[in-house]
């Protein structure tokens, strides 16, 4: 969680937080998927993704991906971003899909750039989070480039 920016403190907030991802899944204009990723052996919580339509831009989606420390390094990013990537493109047509990152982040990064992700550009320290001003690495794909990475 110390590259993520959101924050969530205390019980109440986390609560009003699956709340809203529960109120948004039942809308019939969804813009939120915010989904748990479950290990597919035992079922366990191993974090939250989340893929998100833009409100201005309709033609463009974020996806984000924060896994407990036991599941990262182990393939559970990849196949979740792969999803993510067939779902925005394939499934809600989107134009562009996007993830982003803290630049100190370098796994995330890596992640993102071994799923055939294009390194967009950086924007320089603009939002203090927790300890540090964070500058934050952006990636994209656009639905040509989606169309010949899978094949």
């Amino acid at each position: 969680m110390k590259y993520v920016l959101l924050w969530l403190e205390n019980d109440e907030q986390i609560e009003a937080f699956v709340h809203n991802a529960i109120d948004e899944a039942a809308n019939a204009d969804r813009r939120e998927y915010v989904l748990a990723a479950r290990d597919p052996v035992t079922g366990e919580f191993a974090g939250i993704t989340f893929i998100e339509i833009d409100r201005q831009f309709t033609s463009t989606a974020e996806f984000g991906i924060v896994l407990l420390p036991a599941y990262c390094q182990n393939g559970y990013g990849s196949e979740i971003l792969h999803a993510f990537l067939k779902f925005g493109f394939d499934e809600l047509g989107m134009h562009r899909v996007y993830g982003k990152c803290d630049e100190l982040n370098v796994a995330s990064a890596r992640l993102m750039e071994k799923c055939g992700l294009t390194y967009e550009g950086t924007i320089r320290e603009h939002v203090w989070l927790r300890d540090h001003w964070r500058s934050t690495r952006y990636y994209g794909m656009l639905a040509g480039e989606y169309a010949s990475w899978k094949e």
